[in-house]
């Protein structure tokens, strides 16, 4: 049984291919807007020399992070080269529970069993502006997971596949754009309004085809 988010909180879900840059354009918006809390992420992983435990990521050892599995307390979770993830159901209730709208960045299979969850759910998806552009991300980014460039590629192609299930389509190429586009999705929602905002299908298309 799904349950509205709130009368007066919006969830809203941010989804993409590693490496887009969802954490970079999610922490721009939401330094712009008081009003807009990210839900933070569980993993298994481990933290990079760049992040902090509780702003970044909740890391926790993968016993632990099973152990909440099975007190049902993920929303969504996804096992991926070789670490979980999940968002916290009582965060995020807790969010919107005290009338704040809540930002979850999270992948198209999370997504989807959070819309089965929620209704009223406003999601984005990013594209990045080229494969050439993805590739350079995928091959120099920081990265923990000793997965290869080939299977992380194939993921992110899995990813970007699952664009035409979300409301908004954004494609990353000019990073101050991105965030303002993001922006009047989050100010046009709250509104109860809709927005034409994104690429034209056919430039979708056209790089999708290119991957």
């Amino acid at each position: 049984m799904s349950v509205a988010a709130s009368s007066h909180a919006h969830l809203f879900v941010l989804s993409g291919p590693s490496g887009v840059g969802k954490s970079t354009l999610a922490q721009a918006v939401l330094d712009q807007d008081e009003h807009l809390a990210r839900a933070i992420t569980h993993t298994s992983r481990a933290a990079r020399e760049s992040e902090r435990n509780g702003v970044h990521y909740h890391f926790v050892s993968e016993s632990q992070f099973l152990a909440m599995m099975r007190r049902d307390e993920f929303l969504e979770t996804v096992h991926i080269f070789g670490n979980y993830y999940g968002t916290s159901r009582k965060a995020v209730l807790d969010s919107l529970a005290n009338g704040t709208d809540t930002l979850l960045i999270i992948d198209w299979q999370g997504a989807q069993s959070v819309r089965q969850q929620f209704q009223g759910v406003t999601s984005l998806f990013v594209l990045p502006p080229s494969v050439a552009a993805l590739n350079h991300r995928l091959t120099g980014r920081e990265t923990e997971e000793h997965a290869s460039y080939e299977s992380r590629l194939a993921s992110a192609r899995d990813e970007m596949s699952h664009y035409n299930e979300y409301d908004y389509v954004l494609i990353n190429d000019l990073f101050d754009t991105t965030v303002e586009q993001i922006h009047e999705v989050v100010e046009t929602t709250r509104a109860n309004r809709n927005i034409q905002i994104g690429p034209t299908q056919a430039a979708i298309e056209a790089l999708l085809a290119s991957t």
